[in-house]
């Protein structure tokens, strides 16, 4: 694996928990709530809404691929984590219906019920992982020969993902947030009109049509779009390593809006006490993202696509979750401290198995790698 892509897998996510630290310090103001009221708002009404019409700008038209394919395991990946995730939920609140049957009434107040919220939260971080900052600096170091043919199939599954988060997730964040409380149950008019109104999702809705009508978005097209704003100035804040240069108004936007999400992370963040460390939500969170994901990758080694295709979607099927999980939770009112904790922890714990990960990968590519 090339050790350039190494440094740049600890560069992002030393800035994961750089941002998350951020986040950390900034909830010591006084003023940390209306700072995050504020970062949630820029983030989710400006900046994603114009990344997301730059990614489906930057859209090519892609020839010899099985979209349906990927798109088919990007949906695997997203529902196989979620309903283990409910399963362990179900059996969680079996176990706590046989307890207060045992027990009197004093002591049935003591057992915690899993809310609504907390139901959303733990559903969203295992089936939306991150998709892109996290496994493309290794699909690239795994496969430095192929970088088209990866970077296509990775680049294909993390729009089947975006499209799912800004559709099927915004109504898991309707429903689970909003539903919290059962006397606020809303018709399905008013699901469909509010995620419709979504700004993320308009911003994904208008990127479709744009590409569909305008057509592939190129570097010039860009920097007219930018405006009058320096390239130089530009390249020195975009970070991203793949044809920075084809791509710079889309890296920016990213950018910008990572560090705005990992922000809101941090202000919602709390180290787990001792006692909390026992508690099963965080083992379902774990369990649900990383054994939902091992799961989820076993039909990608009987899809008929190439195999610089399959690795790829393997390292993003087995990432984290998402880091604009957090802004997502907070937007909707779901639970911001455990989707925080679930993003914080589980991250590193994907780090801490990552070296076996690319030991099996590599030998499982070993005809081409």
């Amino acid at each position: 694996m090339a050790i350039n892509y190494l440094l740049e897998l600890a560069i992002r996510v030393g800035v994961i928990y750089v941002g998350i630290g951020a986040g950390i310090l900034l909830q010591k103001w006084s003023k940390a709530d209306q700072v995050g009221k504020w970062i949630l708002f820029v983030g989710l009404n400006i900046f994603t809404p114009l990344l997301l019409i730059l990614v489906f700008l930057n859209i090519e038209t892609f020839t010899n691929v099985n979209w349906w394919l990927i798109a088919s395991m990007t949906v695997v990946g997203l529902i196989v984590p979620m309903i283990l995730n409910i399963i362990l939920i179900k059996l969680k609140e079996i176990s706590n219906t046989k307890k207060k049957a045992s027990m009197s009434g004093q002591e049935v107040s003591s057992i915690e019920e899993i809310s609504m919220a907390q139901k959303g939260a733990e559903l969203t971080s295992s089936g939306f992982m991150n998709a892109l900052f996290f496994p493309f600096p290794i699909i690239i170091g795994l496969l430095p020969d192929y970088q088209s043919e990866a970077l296509l199939a990775a680049s294909l599954y993390l729009l089947a993902q975006t499209i799912l988060r800004n559709s099927f997730g915004v109504y898991l964040g309707i429903h689970y947030g909003t539903n919290s409380d059962s006397s606020s149950k809303q018709s399905l008019f008013r699901i469909l009109k509010r995620l419709i109104l979504f700004p993320p999702t308009i911003g994904m809705i208008i990127g479709l049509i744009l590409r569909f009508t305008v057509g592939y978005v190129n570097m010039d097209t860009q920097q007219i779009l930018l405006g009058v704003i320096d390239e130089s100035f530009l390249l020195r804040f975009a970070t991203g390593f793949v044809e920075t240069k084809a791509h710079i108004a889309s890296e920016l936007f990213r950018d910008i809006t990572m560090v705005l999400m990992l922000v809101i992370v941090g202000l919602s963040f709390r180290f787990p006490k001792k006692e909390e460390w026992k508690e099963p939500t965080l083992f379902r969170g774990i369990f649900s993202r990383f054994g939902g994901g091992l799961l989820s990758i076993v039909p990608i080694f009987f899809i008929p696509i190439p195999l610089t295709a399959k690795i790829p979607l393997i390292i993003q099927t087995m990432a984290p979750p998402a880091v604009a999980n957090s802004a997502y939770a907070k937007f909707f009112k779901l639970d911001e401290l455990l989707t925080s904790r679930f993003i914080a922890i589980l991250t590193l714990i994907a780090l801490i198995f990552l070296p076996v990960e690319i030991a099996l990968l590599l030998w499982y590519g070993s005809p081409i790698l």
